[in-house]
């Protein structure tokens, strides 16, 4: 199996993807590819050629689902070849984000409400092989100032939180998923970013911290390798 993953990190210290690697290469006999998705280091379409890769999965980003730019345009059209090829997709945060840009358009974004940036309760709303294995409400780290407001039509919602309705969906019948929170975190990751947005330095996120400093209460590495697990064995 080749894995493609989509890396959109801005942040040099987060380039790589290397939580998303891991999982990928938990897969037994997978092949792992990383490319830059801002750097424009996609791979090249050939309308009639399948595209050389078995599974994709997006990352998260400091970049504006809202914005454009032409790596946001090549990376749009990537993923509608994917779509078209019928490969699986695993959409994370601003890949979550971009899939539902894809599949309804940018009227379906907007800036949240009630941003998060924390341990999130999640609720599963409809069975999902993505989240099976996981009970009706687990934990996860988010990190979101904006989300998918509306589902783009023919998915199905699948996860929600108190703050954000559309955390999950699934393309209805297919292994095409999009999550708004963060199950590749690691325990160091969010320790770490905890460090970053205490509540005392940083009043101006006050509002969208979630349980500050309470990662070994919430952090549970099932999540993560149940979901990339379900994923990467999603046919």
């Amino acid at each position: 199996m080749r894995i493609l993953i989509i890396d959109n990190n801005v942040d040099r210290p987060w380039w790589g993807a290397s939580n998303l690697r891991y999982y990928g290469n938990l897969m037994a006999g997978a092949t792992v590819i990383t490319r830059r998705g801002p750097h424009d280091d996609l791979p090249k379409l050939k309308s009639k050629r399948p595209l050389q890769f078995d599974r994709l999965i997006m990352s998260g980003s400091r970049t504006s689902c809202l914005d454009q730019a032409d790596w946001i345009t090549n990376l749009d059209d990537l993923v509608r070849k994917t779509l078209d090829d019928g490969k699986p997709i695993l959409g994370v945060c601003y890949g979550h984000q971009t899939l539902a840009r894809v599949l309804g358009g940018r009227e379906l974004l907007r800036k949240s409400l009630t941003s998060e940036v924390g341990w999130t309760l999640l609720r599963q709303t409809s069975e999902c092989v993505l989240t099976q294995g996981l009970p009706q409400e687990f934990y996860s780290f988010s990190s979101h100032f904006e989300e998918v407001h509306t589902l783009p039509e023919g998915t199905q919602h699948i996860l929600s939180s108190q703050r954000c309705t559309n955390q999950g969906f699934q393309l209805k019948g297919r292994p095409v998923f999009g999550i708004q929170f963060h199950p590749e975190k690691t325990r160091d990751e969010a320790v770490n970013l905890f460090k970053e947005i205490n509540p005392k330095t940083r009043p101006d996120l006050k509002d969208a911290i979630l349980h500050y400093n309470k990662t070994d209460q919430f952090y549970s590495k099932k999540v993560g390798e149940t979901i990339f697990s379900n994923f990467l064995n999603s046919k």
